[in-house]
């Protein structure tokens, strides 16, 4: 979400009428404000990645309001600044804003630290977080330390287009459903009318697969073997894929062309979307959105967190005032700030979470507490190789939605390929 310049002053005056609370902070008086904690002008080297990148100008102009001495240097990942590119000259950030999928490439190039020495100093209030928050940042490190601070939650729903329903005469989704009885529903609003085929249902499936509601591993943490050809990923494949096998459900364009341009599509999921709805509603779509199903008999299981984060390299030499930096953006009042925009409040505060989307045109009236009920689930151990399952799965998906390949095949391949690059990255 790119803010106009107009939205960008109300976001400053707001957050600054707001105050500072809920954050925690140093337990010294000096140190009550963050903003008093720094005098002397320090200039952070602040490199953002991904779905994060959106967020630079806002973050730039909260900083500068909040703390006067702190300028950030903002470098945004593309061609020519990657990552690799700021190391390789010798310049490594400050601090970095990423995504989930990279933990692991953030691992190689010890750009981790513990940071649980920053936490106790400045009184940062873990207990703050959603259930699930904690314990899934402690199970990426060997030994149980904070080595990031996740900022935002990535919650999925289940988008629908209550016209088709409509037109249909069929119910509309509810919340609690599962993946099969959605299956049930998908199947009567698959249907031809006037030489439009409506679509019951599409997902964006490396986004499912990262969701990982079974809760499965994708690889042997032990033997660094591949762990895909397993009875709960062949049903979650099978379920998955069940959408594309009904007449006229085969997909066509991408899911939210098919759902917010076209509207030919009854529901979708994926990465939440909400901030594109308000154009499509415009355009006509009437829409609204219940609970990410779970599979029948798992009720009780949740997602898997997929989360950016914050980390601060072992190598700055502003580590106190990058971490003030993080404190302020898991704060209160930007938190409540950036949940009425439609990013997801990582905080469990429940005065936070209802503000959520509160800034969006057109969410009065919507279910928009459906976004709260895709909780966090216990996490699984994790490998360096796991994205490479992930996406391994996601060619699966594909192949098995299409009819290219059985469910058997398409995962007993998937197995070998995830199994081949593993081995060759070990001979390295």
């Amino acid at each position: 979400m790119k803010l106009t310049a107009a939205a960008s002053c109300i976001v400053l005056l707001a957050v600054m009428a707001a105050g500072c609370s809920g954050g925690g902070g140093p337990s010294s008086e000096e140190a009550q404000d963050p903003g008093k904690n720094l005098a002397e002008p320090v200039t952070l080297t602040f490199f953002t990645e991904g779905n994060s990148a959106i967020l630079a100008e806002t973050i730039e102009q909260l900083v500068a309001q909040k703390f006067p001495h702190i300028t950030l240097k903002t470098i945004k990942s593309g061609k020519g600044s990657t990552i690799e590119d700021l190391l390789n000259s010798g310049n490594t950030p400050d601090l970095i804003s990423y995504s989930l999928g990279g933990l692991w490439k953030m691992k190689e190039y010890q750009l981790l630290s513990d940071l649980s020495g920053l936490i106790q100093k400045y009184d940062f209030d873990l207990n703050r977080y959603a259930p699930g928050v904690v314990e899934t940042v402690k199970s990426y490190s060997d030994d149980g330390k904070i080595m990031l601070i996740p900022f935002e939650l990535n919650n999925n729903v289940l988008f629908y287009n209550k016209g088709i329903f409509d037109k249909f005469g069929v119910p509309y989704p509810k919340d609690g459903m599962t993946w099969e009885q959605l299956y049930e529903v998908a199947k009567k609003v698959t249907q031809m009318d006037s030489g439009v085929q409506y679509k019951g249902m599409q997902i964006e499936g490396i986004n499912l697969v990262y969701k990982n509601q079974m809760g499965q591993r994708f690889v042997n943490p032990q033997t660094l073997r591949a762990e895909v050809t397993t009875d709960s990923w062949k049903r979650w494949l099978e379920t998955m894929s069940s959408f594309y096998k009904i007449s006229g459900g085969e997909p066509t364009d991408n899911y939210k062309i098919n759902f917010l341009k076209n509207q030919n599509l009854a529901m979708a999921s994926g990465p939440n979307f909400l901030t594109e709805i308000p154009d499509a509603a415009d355009k006509g779509l009437n829409w609204d959105v219940v609970s990410l199903p779970r599979f029948a008999g798992m009720e009780d299981k949740g997602s898997q967190m997929n989360a950016p984060y914050y980390v601060i390299p072992p190598s700055s030499k502003h580590k106190d005032a990058a971490f003030q930096v993080i404190q302020y953006m898991l704060s209160d009042e930007v938190q409540k700030f950036m949940a009425r925009q439609g990013r997801i409040p990582i905080v469990k505060d429940e005065a936070i979470r209802g503000e959520y989307a509160k800034g969006l045109k057109g969410m009065e009236g919507k279910n928009i507490a459906a976004f709260f009920k895709d909780t966090i689930g216990a996490p699984i151990s994790p490998t360096k190789y796991d994205a490479i399952a992930k996406s391994a799965l996601n060619s699966a998906f594909n192949s098995v939605s299409a009819n290219i390949a059985d469910i058997n095949t398409a995962l007993r391949q998937a197995e070998e390929d995830i199994n081949k690059q593993i081995e060759a990255d070990l001979k390295k």
